[in-house]
C-alpha cells in the first residue's frame, strides 16, 4: 500500500497553515455577557473578532494597569 504524494503535500500545507495562523485571544466567559481576559490587548482582540465595541466593567482599573486582568462586555 503506497501513500499518495498528494496526501503528503496536503498534510504539509495544513501544518504550515496552522503554524502561521494568529493565536486565539485568551478569554473566560463569566456569564450574562461578561468576559474576563488576562490583558487589555486580549480583550480588545476578542471584541474586534466580532466588530463589537468593548466596554470595561471597571474602566479605571483597565486604564491604570494594561497588563492586568480585566472584565468587560462586547456590546
Amino acid at each position: 500500500m503506497r501513500r499518495s504524494p498528494a496526501l503528503f503535500a496536503l498534510l504539509s500545507i495544513l501544518v504550515v497553515a496552522g503554524c502561521a495562523s494568529r493565536p486565539v485571544p485568551r478569554v473566560t466567559w463569566l456569564g450574562d455577557g461578561v468576559f474576563k481576559s488576562p490583558t487589555t490587548q486580549d480583550a480588545e482582540a476578542y471584541c474586534r473578532n466580532f466588530g463589537a465595541p468593548l466596554r470595561y466593567l471597571d474602566p479605571k482599573a483597565a486604564r491604570l494597569a494594561p497588563e492586568s486582568e480585566v472584565t468587560y462586555r462586547c456590546d
